[in-house]
């Protein structure tokens, strides 16, 4: 064979591959997709199905469950009370937007007096006060037990905590041998954002931090470099009156434009020396 037809047959060839290519490539994008967060398979850099790596989602197993720090119900009188409990999310950079949780109440032949379902946002390195006032028990409560939904467990998101920009000041605790009352001051350091629609716990300890009170109030709005007076009140007097404890105060609250502040430190104790702690559950930044 010359030189001739040999290079014609190199020509032929080469120009069947490029079409074979040209062809095959879109059939290949068709059946080989890149790898996603959503497509029910552990690929690319997922540490577990559609999770872990660099998906929002979070593997279970990278994660430390929800912490019940106690839980417990407070006699109002009669047969009313305030159910509280403190929720802690030792996770620093995953939170569960909607956890649905559920507090039982039992006595002490371990029959239910009541259930209340709720549902909390869970931000990453954090504390959340679940609260229900004002609950009628058909008998003596023995313990209290938070359930939390299954299925919003498998819902961990990376999540982060804006900056710090709330204080809270002047804090004071009076009355507790009749009606108490704990009354605090908010400052929004923020020369720019308004905070709004804060929700806001008060937790009462005695002095070996056993819970004795919790309350609830709002705060619709406190703008910009300004302050707002809180308080919150109970209808009778404390059981306990412990002395020599150390008074801490820690609050979380977020921004009308999600900022979020936490703010922790040695306050003055209350004539009683009670601990005194204000809690807000607070509004984290969640990966998309």
């Amino acid at each position: 064979m010359d030189w001739s037809k040999r290079r014609k047959i190199i020509y032929a060839i080469g120009f069947a591959a490029a079409a074979i290519l040209l062809a095959a490539y879109p059939v290949y994008r068709l059946i080989s997709k890149p790898p996603t967060c959503f497509d029910e398979k552990q690929n690319g850099t997922e540490t577990g199905v559609d999770c872990g790596g660099g998906c929002a989602l979070m593997c279970v197993s990278d994660v430390k469950a929800p912490r019940t720090v106690w839980a417990k119900a407070f006699p109002l009188g009669g047969s009313y009370y305030d159910l509280g409990a403190y929720v802690e999310n030792v996770n620093t950079n995953a939170g569960v937007k909607n956890l649905r949780y559920t507090i039982r109440v039992f006595d002490i032949g371990n029959q239910i007096l009541t259930e209340k379902k709720g549902e909390t946002e869970l931000a990453p390195a954090s504390a959340t006060l679940l609260f229900e006032t004002n609950v009628a028990l058909s008998g003596n409560p023995d313990r209290v037990v938070i359930v939390f939904e299954t299925e919003d467990l498998t819902k961990w998101t990376r999540a982060s905590m804006p900056h710090s920009i709330i204080l809270t000041k002047n804090q004071s605790l009076i009355n507790t041998d009749a009606k108490p009352r704990f009354d605090a001051v908010l400052v929004n350091t923020d020369p720019i954002n308004d905070v709004a629609n804060l929700a806001l716990g008060a937790v009462i300890y005695d002095a070996l931090r056993n819970p004795v009170a919790v309350s609830k109030t709002y705060v619709s709005l406190i703008p910009k470099g300004e302050e707002r007076n809180i308080f919150f009140t109970w209808p009778n007097r404390f059981t306990k009156n412990p002395r020599g404890a150390k008074c801490e105060g820690l609050i979380d609250v977020n921004t009308a434009t999600s900022s979020i502040s936490t703010t922790t430190g040695t306050i003055a104790c209350p004539p009683e020396n009670f601990i005194t702690e204000i809690v807000v559950t607070p509004r984290a930044i969640f990966a998309d």
